[in-house]
């Protein structure tokens, strides 16, 4: 079995880690869990109910509550870069016979790990291996798997529900629907704040882009945000508000026709799993064309 034990970034992060682990063992046939995912597991069919089919994939290592508590605080601990390593290097002067698990780290900034190397393949058969890392990719599975990725994602039925009226209420009028992320929070600092843009930056991105489409062609936006928006930064524009519960706007995203945003996987997943065309801000001042777009179809 393999199990993730970093918790890496927010929602969208984790389910792209989460889904390229899913089509690598359902590809090579090997048994994976993935508590890093508990927090987030409740808004997912498969993941909810710990069920995902003939899969030999789960979140919860173990089923008795306080194991799953007591492995939960050792993960804690291994969550630690140095920890983990250091375990890792006590681990290979140890014999066989003591029976530890295999323990994969990937330094977050040492670029992708290819999840169909022979050498990983055949210790994920064998026994336990515990990965510590972020970047573990199998893109061609990812690909051939992706209905049923996006099957087992699929949101629970309360908040399907709550993504379906916001989407509803914005089509009563929209012809064209654009979903514009608008990431403020933590983007604030990360990458010394250069994708945390004013509103009036966004407006402007989404009157040029408006003007693009056939005269008379009902466009209407969809803006989803960590944050309350002031909407008269949007004035004269055709705007609607997401729920704002950060899953339901992600779908919400997922059932637009197209989709704005800064660069983020939040918005890479709308664009998966709603096969939207995507493109993504990378400065103010940025042209935006039709031609830009383009479906979104793995990290």
């Amino acid at each position: 079995m393999v199990i993730l034990v970093k918790r890496f970034g927010q929602l969208g992060n984790r389910l792209f880690l989460f889904a390229h682990l899913v089509a690598n063992a359902t590809e090579y046939g090997y048994a994976v869990a993935n508590p890093s995912f508990a927090a987030y597991a409740p808004y997912f069919v498969a993941p909810a109910a710990d069920d995902f089919g003939a899969l030999p994939v789960r979140v919860a290592v173990l089923r008795r509550r306080w194991l799953a508590r007591v492995l939960e605080l050792l993960m804690s601990l291994v969550q630690r870069p140095q920890v983990f390593r250091g375990v890792a290097a006590v681990a290979r002067w140890l014999p066989a016979w003591v029976g530890l698990p295999a323990l994969l780290y990937l330094d977050d900034n040492a670029g992708t790990y290819d999840l169909r190397a022979a050498h990983y393949v055949a210790r994920a058969r064998q026994g336990p291996v515990l990965l510590h890392g972020w970047c573990f990719r199998d893109r061609p599975s990812f690909a051939q798997h992706a209905s049923l990725i996006r099957r087992l994602f699929a949101l629970v039925p309360l908040h399907r529900q709550a993504v379906c009226a916001v989407l509803a209420s914005c089509r009563l009028s929209a012809e064209v629907l654009v979903g514009v992320h608008i990431r403020r929070g933590d983007y604030a600092t990360f990458a010394q704040g250069q994708y945390y843009y004013e509103n009036a930056v966004y407006a402007g991105h989404l009157r040029a882009l408006q003007a693009q489409f056939d005269p008379g062609q009902r466009v209407v936006f969809l803006l989803c945000s960590d944050e309350e928006l002031d909407l008269n930064a949007f004035a004269g524009l055709p705007v609607h508000r997401g729920s704002g519960h950060f899953v339901e706007d992600l779908y919400a995203l997922a059932g637009c026709d197209y989709l704005l945003g800064p660069p983020s996987s939040y918005s890479m997943w709308a664009s998966f799993y709603g096969e939207v065309p995507l493109c993504h801000l990378h400065h103010p001042t940025q042209e935006l064309k039709l031609s830009d777009f383009a479906v979104f179809l793995d990290q």
